[in-house]
């Protein structure tokens, strides 16, 4: 859970996330056909040879590839992720092309009724920066350091350290369930002790504050509070990521501004109590990311299973793109294309939408291979929470709508400079989340109408639906293996799939649509818009194969330009 700062701190937003369990046995193994209208369409089995390739079909190398960083006019080149996004709003998060540090905070009160021992240091220890070695000894999954080490393919750097010794709370217990306050009280304990001759509780060999501030913009990389304080589903003792509205101190006594905030119970789910789950997902959020959930439990726009949705597996491509760590192909011609593993390798592409900027920061489809594998591995074929992944390997289409807003208006889409970006203008939460406007959009069913079908900021498009049961309708609806294109299924913008997943019911690309201006409904803020109906959506995909070739699993794609 992430709770956003708008022009002043907000309070942390708590939403329970509803799990549903799945029964891999029992999934339909349909297929929509090309313009199907039934209720539950059908597989349309492939006709095409996979084993000769034109010459004249363009492949991978025939494309180039996405940006992933921008020049400014100096000339000097910045890496354009989320990080850049939030640190133009005030904001700076994990930077996750660059080493960062963090200060993990053992947060106690010292009054005999929670676990506050030497053990339960050493477990927040390999939680956070135990290695694949020692985890693995310990029966666990892997710790937080490794899973970003390994998501990123070795880009993202997170380093740090646990502080040596509980530090006591000493106010009540109710005063302290805020993120901030303990963040705070945390770090203030440290520049004390380490103040005193040999640095106090921390140690001789304890590292200045300044050590946690990696890139010397005046702000602690990350501070990490781990509260011996039972989680409870309501009020504050639950886990969520947060800012101060701190502004930079000195590069050698720097302060507080992104933090996490989680209960040590959360390591007791599974593995031993070196369950690592809820911290990754959270961490996820000192990086930039958003949830993929919905707080308002209207729908399921991903299914459920990525890392930022229903703490699942890997994070999925989009993720990793606008975090700097894969580059997708941008895939704007017929082509057959060939993908290994995406948790594994980072291979990925994009269809992209109408005058697309090449960056993360825009509207486009996402291709990626999904294969139990990797960070996925565990999570897809033992499940985590009730939910199971993919546990066969298929190609995830997403359609990823993430437009970002800039200084200049909270009500509009900035396209072609996104490194001017504040935020993503859309999120997964239907209507918006807790009624902010910028958070939401929508269709319009009719021209002039005032409402619509909502646009969401990660939507997974499926191979196999139920118009009355899918991830557009149903809060409660988990993807499966049958959501995953396989060899021979084939994904065609003209009929079912623009009627069920794009808002506009068409094969339109959400941003036809142009927001003009708003006006006042009553009570609301109307949109006035207008749409351009030349800019639809152009690409049909088959899956050509997917097969495992000397222990390497490899999915060809032919993509057919239809326009």
């Amino acid at each position: 859970m992430k709770a956003r700062k708008l022009s002043t701190i907000l309070a942390a937003f708590l939403a329970v996330v509803t799990i549903s369990a799945c029964n891999p046995s029992t999934e339909p193994t349909t297929n929509p056909s090309v313009g199907d209208s039934s209720e539950t369409t059908t597989s349309v089995p492939s006709t095409e040879s996979t084993s000769t390739v034109d010459p004249n079909v363009k492949t991978n190398e025939d494309f180039e590839k996405a940006r992933i960083s921008y020049t400014d006019a100096n000339g000097n080149e910045f890496p354009l992720t989320r990080n850049t996004l939030y640190t133009n709003s005030g904001d700076p998060h994990l930077d996750s092309t660059q080493p960062q540090r963090v200060l993990v905070i053992p947060f106690g009160f010292g009054n005999g009724k929670y676990d506050e021992t030497p053990e339960r240091l050493e477990k927040i220890n390999k939680v956070f920066f135990g290695t694949d070695e020692e985890m693995e000894e310990l029966g666990a999954w892997t710790s937080v350091a490794s899973y970003y080490s390994r998501s990123s393919y070795n880009k993202a750097k997170f380093e740090g350290k646990v502080i040596p010794t509980w530090v006591i709370w000493n106010g009540t217990e109710q005063a302290a369930c805020n993120g901030v306050t303990a963040a705070e009280y945390g770090v203030n304990w440290y520049r004390t002790e380490y103040a005193k001759e040999n640095h106090g509780a921390l140690g001789a060999d304890a590292e200045p504050l300044s050590y946690f501030d990696a890139n010397n913009d005046g702000f602690i990389d990350l501070t990490w509070v781990v509260y011996s304080h039972p989680t409870t589903s309501t009020g504050e003792w639950w886990a969520y990521v947060t800012y101060t509205s701190n502004k930079a101190g000195a590069t050698d006594n720097p302060n507080v501004k992104t933090l996490g905030f989680a209960s040590i119970d959360w390591m007791d789910k599974k593995y031993q109590g070196y369950d690592s789950h809820t911290y990754i997902h959270e961490t996820g959020h000192t990086f930039g990311l958003d949830d993929y959930y919905d707080y308002n439990s209207y729908w399921s726009p991903f299914g459920k299973v990525d890392m930022m949705d229903s703490n699942l597996g890997d994070h999925n491509a989009y993720s990793k793109f606008s975090l700097g760590w894969v580059q997708p192909w941008i895939v704007d011609d017929s082509a057959e294309i060939t993908l290994r593993s995406t948790t594994l390798t980072g291979d990925c592409f994009v269809l992209p939408s109408t005058n697309y900027n090449g960056t993360a920061f825009d509207e486009y489809l996402m291709v990626e291979f999904c294969t139990p594998e990797g960070l996925n591995e565990a999570d897809y074929k033992n499940a985590n929470e009730g939910i199971v992944g993919f546990n066969k390997p298929g190609v995830r289409v997403s359609h990823v709508d993430a437009r970002v807003y800039g200084k200049s208006g909270r009500d509009t889409y900035l396209i072609d400079n996104p490194e001017e970006g504040y935020d993503i203008r859309l999120g997964n939460s239907k209507g918006g989340r807790i009624g902010i406007k910028v958070d939401g959009d929508y269709w319009p069913t009719a021209q002039g109408s005032k409402e619509g079908k909502n646009m969401a900021h990660l939507t997974i498009i499926e191979s196999s639906f139920d118009r009355s049961k899918n991830p557009l309708n149903d809060s409660g609806y988990t993807a499966t293996n049958s959501s995953l294109f396989k060899e021979g299924e084939r994904l065609n913008f003209t009929g079912a799939w623009a009627e069920v997943f794009m808002p506009s019911g068409t094969n339109l690309w959400n941003k036809a649509k142009s927001i003009t201006s708003w006006t006042k409904d009553g009570n609301k803020d109307a949109q006035n818009f207008t749409i351009d109906t030349t800019m639809t959506i152009d690409y049909s995909l088959r899956v050509l194969s997917i097969e495992k070739v000397d222990g390497e699993y490899i999915a060809k794609i032919r993509v057919t330009k239809t326009a």
